[in-house]
């Protein structure tokens, strides 16, 4: 898996160097070909050469070992695009990289950027291809990063940016051969007319082969290695079949469902083919643990869990009789039970994105309630209670947002909010939570002195504040679903809020966040506290309305 990664990454950048060289053809032909020769100097250093073409090389590899372990039963739209993106590319580049790479390796002549551009424009066929492959290969490109990216804290920060790029990126450059090729004038008018023939009958220009090398041989055997490879793939997929097919497992699920599947198939796909409902959010790359089964039996060894299995296992603690079905191939009868069985209507979570799956990271946590509300709105006009609380949210939530904060939730008449860990750090983001907290309680009081007036009222904020660990995702079912964050930092803020009420003061903050904000504390309480649901007691701060006001 690192190993698809690291070559993908290699060769992405190169295509996106490549790209954006093109796109300098919109400013000029000059620019464009001054730029050429730092890229040139970049790529055809050894190193960065080997590191270039091993990387093409093995990624194809990989994709052929892809093409052969994997059903295609069940793989996401996504996944089909790129298989099949990815191995179309080598028959569509394959010409353009041969007659415009080994005229230099043979003859140590170059082409320049108006040489290959008419080549392209006159040799229509060429040109479409050419196109062609720079969408594929862009869009191969960029669904491999997603999938090994989509996962990091920083993705979603800068998803919108991203997707502006990918979009930017290969219009330019395609816009850059588009505009060059129209002003060209005619090959004939230029003496060249030998570009518009097909590549075997180039001559006489930087196109031509060297003595002792036959490109278009090369070329032509190049189109054979692909074909030999391909073939042998589909045979040994075949000849898999063949061996299988009166040598199939049988794999029975604990709530009674048999599906008969080929020796070595994953628990996963046996699945997919049965019709058997089963979660796989990440889509079977072993990266979450939503398909993981119990094996209750088998008639004969296990295959032993890889590493990315084995580290998924560890990180949920998993117990020795489980493991995880897309990576399970079994070559013997098996009865196993799903640990995560979707409800009635089948798996509703395995669509989601990366981003909505789940995933632990580290967040500042808010809780903001009403004191005493309910004893307010007793006796009101159900209008007079919903202009109340929409005149409060109308202060907390701008506050909360001006501060870089998002409202998760609506509880009655209090929010739950979550403060990420920004470009600037941890103690930024504490600080922020701590200006956003102080901004609402400054808020509530300039409100009350017209809800005093109006309503006879006097609104009183409570606020806690947490740090820690949590767990972000989509929970809920259906239309209802939405993304929100679980776990124990959550509940202690809750909890937090709760003891800023008890102890009647406007703000309780864990000891962790203060330490990790570094501002000054002087004159404010802090007690140990017992807080429900935790064995141990924490250390809390309590601000007064006026004391929470300092980090303004």
């Amino acid at each position: 898996m690192r190993l698809r990664i690291v070559t993908g990454l290699i060769m992405f950048t190169f295509v996106t160097m490549h790209f954006l060289n093109h796109a300098l053809l919109l400013i000029s032909e000059e620019l464009a070909e001054k730029a050429l020769v730092y890229f040139r100097a970049i790529w055809r250093n050894p190193a960065c050469a080997i590191l270039l073409y091993g990387s093409l090389t093995l990624h194809f590899l990989l994709a052929l070992r892809t093409l052969y372990l994997r059903r295609l039963i069940g793989l996401r739209q996504a996944t089909i695009v790129q298989v099949v993106f990815g191995l179309s590319l080598p028959l569509l580049i394959a010409q353009h990289v041969i007659w415009a790479r080994l005229p230099v390796v043979f003859n140590g002549v170059d082409p320049d950027y108006i040489g290959v551009v008419r080549a392209m424009w006159q040799n229509g066929l060429l040109g479409l291809k050419m196109a062609a492959a720079a969408i594929m290969a862009w869009v191969h490109g960029c669904l491999g990063l997603y999938a090994a990216l989509s996962y990091r804290d920083w993705f979603r920060r800068y998803a919108q940016i991203l997707f502006a790029v990918a979009i930017i990126v290969p219009t330019l450059a395609l816009g850059g051969v588009l505009v060059t090729g129209q002003r060209l004038p005619p090959a004939n008018a230029v003496g060249v007319e030998e570009l518009a023939l097909p590549p075997s009958e180039y001559h006489g220009t930087w196109l031509a082969a060297a003595p002792n090398a036959d490109i278009a041989a090369i070329e032509r055997q190049f189109y054979l290695a692909l074909a030999g490879a391909a073939g042998l793939v589909l045979l040994l997929r075949a000849v898999r079949y063949f061996r299988h097919r009166e040598s199939h497992i049988l794999i029975t699920y604990s709530h009674g469902a048999l599906v008969h599947v080929p020796k070595g198939t994953s628990v996963l796909e046996a699945s997919r083919i049965g019709h058997i409902d089963h979660y796989s959010v990440c889509g079977g790359k072993g990266r979450c643990s939503t398909c993981r089964v119990r094996v209750l039996e088998s008639q004969g060894p296990l295959p032993a869990p890889h590493a990315l299995e084995l580290a998924t296992l560890a990180r949920i603690k998993a117990s020795p009789d489980t493991r995880l079905s897309c990576q399970l191939r079994p070559n013997f009868d098996l009865h196993v039970a799903l640990q995560l069985e979707p409800p009635e209507g089948g798996d509703q979570f395995s669509s989601l994105t990366n981003l909505e799956v789940g995933r632990e990271k580290d967040v500042l946590v808010m809780f903001a309630d009403l004191r005493n509300f309910t004893t307010i709105a007793e006796g009101r006009l159900p209008y007079d209670i919903v202009f109340l609380l929409n005149s409060y949210f109308s202060i907390l939530v701008p506050a909360i947002e001006a501060a870089g904060g998002r409202v998760d939730k609506y509880i009655g008449d209090g929010v739950m909010a979550i403060f990420e860990i920004g470009e600037n750090g941890l103690r930024d983001a504490c600080r922020r939570a701590l200006g956003a907290a102080a901004n609402i309680i400054a808020e509530t009081q300039k409100l009350n002195s017209q809800l005093v007036q109006e309503f006879g009222i006097d609104l009183e904020v409570a606020i806690g504040i947490h740090y820690g660990p949590a767990i972000l995702g989509m929970v809920g079912y259906g239309k209802g679903a939405s993304l929100t964050a679980i776990g124990d930092t959550v509940n202690v803020a809750s909890r937090l809020e709760t003891a800023a009420k008890q102890f009647n003061v406007a703000l309780a903050v864990s000891e962790t966040v203060m330490l990790l904000a570094e501002l000054p504390r002087e004159g404010v309480t802090t007690r140990r506290l017992p807080l429900r649901g935790r064995r141990l007691e924490m250390t809390v701060l309590l601000f007064s309305p006026e004391q929470a006001q300092r980090y303004l």
